[in-house]
């Protein structure tokens, strides 16, 4: 009666229940291991477990552990868990609890094992680590920074963009408060914001997204769009921050400001200028009428009338040449680009101004990048463009001095680098010299620059100025390079 209750209990048992003997002999295994492997008890009784229903990978690492078992080298594993080979070739993972057979000298006399079949936990793991390595490799490579933080502020995660955007790292910001990326008066607004939603569920930025401005590890700020948006783990609310850096799009939105303003200044100049050209003509007209009568006159002496009407004349000419570059200024012609070496441009430029350098005792120095650059330009305008800065290069060097062009190849742009060693120009003038009619000469429309900057920015580049004061002023000019 004892056995046929013990078999039942063994066959109603919700996991294998196995014996072995020690040579690995199956002496024992209840209907449950049987359904499991695929076998019908007759088939398995005797057979060597280890042979018969481990996978040969890791049936010499089973075994050995075994047999140390059996030879009292090593305590009974409780817990252990292994993959079974069934008779489909299936393999399904078990977990087993583990208890040594003894006699009633205490010898070991084999092993009695239950296990539990866990293979779809298993495979729901796997699947749960691929996803989370999955949704891990998208976050990561996110071009937007994205950071995930709890009701208090404080930073839970973020990806390797923050790490670039702000400069920090992943360790250095997770579990400070998010206030870190802000600088005020945004640090100090943060907190209130989350615990007014908290509290009233009335939205200000969760949700809703604004542009705000961020702060880097070093103190430097940027200017961001941020969207915010909650999610609950439990009871527990999370916040998620998707970060995006809006510099170059706002330097673009200035640089059509500046275009349309200087479109807008363009119309003006064309009219005024306009406007002053009939009248000039005709006060020069007179003007030359008058002194040729002055001169007809026989006096004894006229000299201080011709010198008043000279420096008339003079003054006239000189109005008359500005309003004719207003008018140039103006009416800038469409650009008509077309395949260009940067090297020839810069060679015939030097050749042509050779006779005025070499006058004003100023050496021309150009150094090429390690191959030719192409680029597609409008030679004239751009000609035009690079002059301008070559002749306030030169004004700036009254003395004599230099003049360094440097041409190099970054990623896919070209870049020339011109520099002189005059005398600079101040600190807070340096942002302005693009302005139109904005000089630090005490002559000139202040035309130049912002017409070089005007070409520049149509060929699809960008042009930025470095000085101070007594070491000279440096452009930079980078534009698309062609490859082809």
């Amino acid at each position: 009666m004892q056995r046929i209750l013990t078999r039942q209990f063994l066959d109603i048992a919700g996991g294998i229940i196995v014996a072995l003997n020690p040579k690995g002999e199956i002496i024992l295994i209840n209907k449950k291991g049987c359904s499991i492997l695929g076998y019908t008890e007759s088939k398995l009784l005797g057979s060597n477990w280890f042979d018969f229903c481990i996978p040969q990978k890791h049936r010499a690492e089973v075994n050995a552990t075994f047999d140390k078992i059996i030879r009292g080298e090593l305590a009974a594993v409780e817990q252990y868990e292994n993959p079974v080979l069934t008779k489909s070739g299936q393999e399904r993972f078990i977990t087993w609890t583990n208890s040594l057979l003894t006699d009633e000298n205490g010898d070991t006399i084999g092993t009695l094992s239950s296990g539990l079949d866990i293979t779809e936990r298993k495979q729901m793991e796997e699947s749960l680590r691929e996803t989370t390595a999955h949704l891990r490799a998208i976050v990561n490579t996110a071009v937007d920074g994205i950071i995930t933080i709890n009701e208090s502020g404080a930073i839970e995660s973020v990806n390797s963009s923050v790490e670039e955007l702000f400069g920090y790292t992943a360790e250095e910001l997770v579990g400070r408060n998010v206030t870190v990326l802000m600088p005020s008066p945004y640090r100090e607004e943060h907190n209130s914001y989350i615990a007014n939603y908290t509290r009233t569920g009335k939205k200000k930025i969760i949700g809703i997204g604004r542009e705000t401005v961020g702060q880097r590890k070093d103190g430097s700020t940027f200017p961001l769009r941020l969207s915010v948006s909650e999610f609950m783990i439990g009871s527990h609310r999370k916040f998620t921050g998707i970060v995006h850096d809006i510099s170059e799009q706002q330097v673009l939105q200035n640089q059509i400001l500046q275009s349309e303003r200087l479109a807008i200044i363009g119309k003006m100049a064309a009219k005024v200028a306009h406007e002053i050209r009939n009248p000039l003509s005709s006060i020069s007209l007179n003007a030359e009428m008058l002194q040729d009568e002055i001169s007809a006159y026989d006096c004894n002496d006229t000299s201080e009338a011709t010198s008043l009407l000279k420096s008339i004349i003079r003054e006239i000419d000189r109005v008359s040449a500005l309003t004719d570059e207003y008018l140039q200024f103006s009416r800038m012609p469409v650009s008509q680009p077309m395949k260009a070496n940067f090297d020839e441009l810069i060679r015939d430029m030097k050749e042509s101004l050779e006779g005025e350098l070499k006058q004003k005792k100023i050496d021309f120095i150009f150094r090429p990048a390690s191959h030719p650059l192409r680029v597609r330009i409008d030679r004239g305008q751009f000609r035009r463009a690079l002059l301008n800065i070559i002749r306030n290069a030169i004004e700036a060097m009254p003395h004599g001095g230099k003049i360094d062009i440097r041409a190099e190849q970054r990623n896919e742009k070209a870049i020339l680098h011109i520099q002189d060693s005059g005398a600079g120009i101040p600190e807070e003038m340096v942002d302005k010299i693009f302005d139109p009619f904005f000089t630090t000469k005490d002559f000139g429309t202040g035309l130049g620059l912002a017409v070089t900057q005007q070409v520049v920015s149509e060929h699809g580049g960008q042009i930025t100025c470095s000085s101070k004061l007594g070491s000279g002023t440096t452009f930079s000019i980078e534009l698309p390079s062609e490859t082809k």
